[in-house]
């Protein structure tokens, strides 16, 4: 009878933790990508300094979530998002052209990592 109760323990972290992976990918995406829909909307009004402010939020947004996806998933994506981000602050202070073109890119990035994560029965099987 203990083996099933330690058992059931098991079972019970294993689902909390997917239940936390899930919710907290999902929670990144979203936040992400308004930040980074807010940024483009700047840029597109070129307002770089709002934009710069924005950047600087999501990348210290990005910090505070990346540390727990980083226990639960892929690095190489998750790395390559957080290359892209970090550089966004620096592209919005120099007022550069290509400041969409990355927040485009980080948008893909992050939404490619939101995809793999899913519970899906491609991503299971």
């Amino acid at each position: 009878m203990k083996r099933l109760y330690v058992a059931l323990c098991f079972l019970a972290v294993a689902i909390t933790l997917c239940i936390f992976e899930q919710y907290t990918v999902h929670c990144a995406y979203k936040d992400a990508t308004a930040y980074i829909n807010t940024a483009i909307e700047q840029v597109d009004k070129e307002d770089f300094e709002k934009a710069k402010s924005t950047c600087k939020s999501l990348n210290d947004y990005w910090d505070r979530k990346q540390k727990y996806m980083t226990a639960m998933i892929d690095h190489g994506s998750l790395d390559d998002a957080s290359v892209t981000i970090n550089n966004l602050e620096d592209l919005a202070e120099n007022k550069s052209d290509s400041l969409e073109d990355e927040l485009v890119t980080a948008k893909n990035q992050i939404k490619s990592i939101y995809e793999n994560q899913r519970i899906t029965f491609g991503n299971i099987f």
